[in-house]
């Protein structure tokens, strides 16, 4: 009981953080953010760049209905590093992700190339926890598709989310995001 109140509060911290960003964000209109990559989303999604660097970007498939509570999402990260290259950067980040509680098992590791940029992809299975608009709360089975690169000093990941059961038919729409996923010059 206690683990799980635990994890409540960091869920609702996270969305805490969340909803305080893309407030920010929308109240600060006079510091225009300009990212050093570009990405495109489905028309169905709506997306917010939040900020230059640290989690700097945010997208999520729109709700189809009332039912539809738990959607896609897509967030990206970016950190300056010096010291590092995508290898170092990649195990860094993987061994705090493998240490997470919520982290069940790992199902891919490849290291690809995005139109043209060197990346590490991992796909790994990891628990989350849904909260009701009742408050209830309860764990959902999630697969999560990180994608890594290193360009220019500066580290980035971005991550896909789905619920277990829609992985498979929501995998193709991520792998289209990717494809568009490139740095600016």
């Amino acid at each position: 009981m206690i683990m799980k109140m635990k994890k409540l509060k960091i869920w609702h911290a996270f969305l805490m953080l969340a909803l305080i960003v893309v407030v920010s964000v929308s109240c600060n209109k006079d510091e225009e953010l300009v990212l050093d990559f570009d990405i495109t989303v489905p028309d169905n999604w709506t997306y917010y760049v939040l900020a230059n660097e640290g989690y700097v970007y945010s997208a999520e498939r729109n709700k189809v209905n009332d039912q539809d509570t738990i959607r896609e999402y897509l967030s990206i990260y970016k950190e300056p590093l010096e010291g590092y290259n995508l290898s170092t950067y990649y195990g860094a980040v993987k061994a705090n992700l493998l240490a997470l509680d919520n982290y069940v098992s790992t199902l891919q590791e490849k290291d690809t190339t995005i139109n043209g940029a060197s990346s590490k992809r991992i796909i790994y299975r990891e628990t989350g926890m849904y909260i009701n608009s009742l408050r209830d709360t309860s764990d959902v089975n999630l697969i999560t598709t990180l994608y890594f690169f290193f360009e220019k000093n500066n580290g980035y990941n971005l991550g896909f989310v789905s619920v277990d059961t829609t992985y498979y038919k929501t995998r193709p729409v991520f792998d289209d995001i990717i494809a568009t996923f490139q740095f600016k010059n």
